[in-house]
């Protein structure tokens, strides 16, 4: 039978119903949100973490857009 080696996770980063803890060992990180717990390779969660990354820069165009919008009508409502 092969024994298996209990993971000893590092806690890298937490707050208030998040964290992420590391197993060195299984080269794994693990993102615990509430109930629910993702263990990703360190190459996949790094993955993740450039997706987040672009889709907040991709959130902030479209905010920034609306806001600007925003701006241009009523700039045309002061006009007439």
């Amino acid at each position: 039978m092969k024994s298996e080696k209990a993971c000893d996770r590092i806690l890298l980063a937490g707050n208030e119903g998040c964290r992420v803890l590391y197993c060195e060992s299984c080269n794994v990180a693990e993102l615990e949100i509430g109930a629910l717990s993702l263990r990703l390779e360190v190459n996949a969660f790094q993955s993740l973490h450039e997706l987040i990354c672009e889709s907040l820069q991709k959130i902030s165009m479209v905010q920034q857009a609306k806001v600007t919008q925003e701006q241009l009508i009523s700039q045309l409502r002061k006009i007439s």
